[in-house]
């Protein structure tokens, strides 16, 4: 049986290579198979939050910061065009950023892709569990523009980074006195409608 220690150093001379495939494929550097793979994993995550549903969407609309794979935005503006405007901040990276509302339905979705800081493009859903329980599933679909952040998406640092994003937004929602949620709509008040 292999010790752990003899074993890492099987692996690490493995990831300074993919460290150079992954520098090979990105753009002005060549090509390269494995970074090809590495664009093609899409972050997937979900979190169920203990919140009616049209409060998770007003805060999340608020957009005070968006997860965008290796990134994080904040400091967002919203113009009256569909155009987010924004801080990048991440992996040696700090600069503007831009991006498109793609899609935006109230109370089941919100579509955003980057044009300028980062490659990202991100959905993220709203499901009605119950009166007070609203599950948010995140897809982002990032493409790297270094090499850190090819690497940090092939060690999962930005599924990660996903999570935490999301971890905070829960924990910031369910401080939030009850007394305070929005109304539920009528059509949508629980036991409306229902006969005994």
């Amino acid at each position: 049986m292999k010790s752990v220690r003899h074993g890492a150093q099987d692996w690490l001379p493995q990831l300074g290579e993919t460290a150079r495939e992954l520098a090979g494929g990105l753009p002005g550097n060549g090509g390269g198979a494995l970074a090809e793979r590495v664009r093609r994993l899409p972050i997937q995550r979900s979190i169920d939050i203990a919140v009616p549903l049209e409060l998770a969407w007003d805060e999340w609309t608020r957009l005070d910061s968006l997860p965008e794979g290796t990134h994080h935005v904040e400091e967002i503006e919203r113009d009256g065009d569909g155009r987010l405007t924004g801080r990048v901040s991440g992996i040696r990276l700090d600069s503007d950023w831009e991006a498109d509302v793609l899609d935006e339905r109230e109370d089941e979705s919100f579509a955003w892709r980057s044009v300028h800081g980062s490659d990202c493009a991100g959905l993220v859903t709203f499901h009605r569990l119950g009166p007070r329980l609203t599950r948010l599933e995140l897809q982002l679909d990032v493409v790297p523009r270094r090499v850190a952040e090819a690497v940090a998406l092939l060690l999962h640092l930005a599924d990660r980074r996903a999570d935490a994003d999301l971890k905070r937004f829960k924990a910031r929602l369910e401080t939030i006195n009850p007394d305070e949620y929005p109304e539920p709509d009528d059509d949508e008040a629980p036991g409306e409608g229902e006969e005994e």
